[in-house]
């Protein structure tokens, strides 16, 4: 926590506001928060420059073009040196199926999130990634059934406190 930074009301606000709509204009967000245009704008860039904000993008539903299946697979290596977190890390960059992945504590050391079109091409994934030399153990697939809460942001209310960061 050391490398926090202290965020006082309306930046607070901006966040929530940027994180519930990225694409809401610079008027409107500053209407929001009770602040000039250029004030606001002035904010923004600097909670960007300070890697408050990172990257805008969309939330796209797929499934509305393409059959989609998601799951999670948790992921244990063979051996637990650096340079095996550093290969298994390395290798899945480059997998597009694999939309996330966290290296966590506990009985696996990595839980990916996987979106593929159906059953036979998250066995074929699955498969590739067991045959590739990157030091898996074990490999474990959760298929999702349902979605039954969407991550819609972070509860920056009860995160961020004004007075101690």
């Amino acid at each position: 926590m050391a490398n926090t930074i202290k965020l006082d009301r309306i930046n607070r606000r901006i966040l929530e506001h940027l994180q519930s709509d990225a694409r809401i204009s610079n008027l409107a967000l500053a209407e929001a928060v009770h602040l000039s245009p250029s004030a606001c704008l002035e904010r923004v860039r600097k909670l960007e420059q300070q890697g408050l904000v990172g990257r805008y993008i969309g939330e796209i539903n797929v499934t509305k073009a393409a059959p989609l299946l998601e799951a999670y697979a948790e992921i244990t290596l063979l051996n637990h040196r650096p340079e095996d977190f550093l290969r298994f890390n390395d290798h899945i960059q480059d997998e597009p199926a694999i939309i996330q992945s966290h290296k966590v504590s506990g009985r696996y050391d990595f839980l990916v999130r996987i979106a593929v079109r159906d059953m036979a091409a998250l066995s074929a994934l699955t498969d590739n990634l067991l045959a590739a030399d990157i030091g898996i153990a074990k490999f474990t697939t959760v298929p999702i059934i349902e979605n039954a809460k969407a991550y819609s942001g972070y509860p920056l209310a009860s995160l961020i406190d004004e007075q101690h960061p």
